[in-house]
């Protein structure tokens, strides 16, 4: 695990070198915290955010510093050196205790109730979306594709203006987008068989560069 968390520090290093990019201009293109740009390039990982931010972070560094993220975050998440990456699934809280036969049955029908009253929760109420990449509303591109993911509670379709996106089976998901100059507007929906359908709205701005004096391509929260 160190291995891995020391060469990809000595590659990060290198790209942030060759850019020219200082971690200040990073951390501000790239809207990561300095103190976890200053982790990753000592190669201590393990005071990060959890998979599915690290994750958002590898993709806004692969865009800035002009390299491919997917065989650093499979490497790292194989290696186990990202927090959260293998984490095991939570004990069933709902499993039955032993309880006195002489209370068996008004147990038995408060369980049943929790039950239904759980699922009927479950069942009726509202997707959940989170967003994870971009971080910001609106958000500023220099790059005309960007990787939109976040993802997906209690629901059973994702779609990103109408068109319908394909859900990890841990919820996740992720689409590339392809943006025009000016204000890009992203309506993401989520709807599940029975209950209701939830929406949120991201907006995007694409703003080419117009020198080529620029470190890098920037992906960052719009002030």
């Amino acid at each position: 695990m160190e291995n891995e968390e020391l060469n990809f520090a000595e590659f990060l290093r290198e790209r942030i070198k060759d850019t020219g990019i200082n971690i200040k201009k990073l951390s501000d293109a790239s809207g990561i915290a300095v103190k976890h740009l200053e982790g990753m390039l000592s190669g201590n990982l393990e005071n990060l955010p959890s998979a599915p931010y690290f994750r958002g972070y590898l993709i806004r560094l692969g865009e800035i510093l002009n390299f491919d993220f997917e065989p650093w975050w499979s490497s790292l998440k194989n290696s186990g050196a990202i927090k959260g990456a293998h984490a095991p699934l939570p004990k069933n809280r709902f499993v039955r205790k032993s309880i006195p036969k002489i209370a068996w049955v008004g147990t038995f029908v408060a369980i049943i109730i929790i039950y239904f009253l759980f699922q009927y929760s479950h069942i009726l109420g509202k997707p959940e979306i989170t967003l994870i990449s971009p971080s910001g509303n609106p958000a500023l591109s220099l790059v005309n594709q960007v990787d939109i993911s976040g993802s997906l509670n209690n629901g059973g379709t994702l779609y990103i203006n109408g068109e319908q996106i394909s859900i990890n089976k841990d919820g996740t998901w992720s689409k590339m987008v392809l943006l025009q100059t000016g204000i890009n507007s992203l309506k993401i929906t989520a709807k599940k068989f029975l209950g209701g359908e939830t929406s949120i709205m991201e907006q995007i701005i694409y703003q080419p560069q117009t020198t080529s004096s620029a470190p890098a391509q920037a992906f960052n929260q719009y002030n």
